[in-house]
């Protein structure tokens, strides 16, 4: 994510899952997050920090 003045956006704050729900509704809950530009030091709130999905995929890097 880049903010406004083209600075980089680094998370300083990820929403915990409520403590009501259950293990499997955790992964499914969609958290925010606070984000703040490591350029100008603006910070953000609420931003999008998952997208209902219970994985991340990632691409090896070590197999060509």
């Amino acid at each position: 994510m880049k903010c406004e003045c083209g600075g980089i956006l680094d998370v300083i704050r990820i929403e915990d899952p409520p403590d009501a729900l259950s293990k499997e509704e955790k992964l499914l809950y969609k958290r925010v997050c606070d984000v703040q530009c490591l350029k100008c030091g603006k910070v953000y709130f609420s931003q999008p920090y998952d997208f209902g999905k219970k994985f991340n995929v990632f691409k090896d890097l070590n197999n060509n």
